[in-house]
């Protein structure tokens, strides 16, 4: 497992997830965590802040494309004048 696209320090104690699968699992466990994408990669935090899983650099092109459709639909339902991020969430695995 690689974690080659990170800028900073992985913090201790966070999983690292290689598969949708177990990033889904993580935030099943964790249910109060949001996705970010930071330092180069994605991290999965709790409402504290604390990192609870990070993503193996195999997984990330997977989580680049879905963030890249979900703010393509944020774009395309701003110039149709919608507001809001209704309908604007990460697409499932293929």
């Amino acid at each position: 497992m690689s974690l080659t696209r990170y800028t900073a320090p992985i913090p201790e104690g966070a999983k690292v997830v290689e598969t949708r699968e177990q990033l889904n699992q993580a935030a099943r466990e964790n249910p109060q965590t949001v996705l970010y994408d930071q330092d180069g990669g994605y991290m999965l935090k709790d409402e504290d802040g604390t990192v609870v899983a990070v993503a193996a650099d195999s997984l990330c092109p997977e989580l680049d494309q879905a963030v890249a459709e979900v703010e393509a639909k944020q774009a395309e339902m701003k110039l149709a004048g919608a507001t809001g991020d209704q309908d604007a969430s990460i697409p499932p695995s293929a």
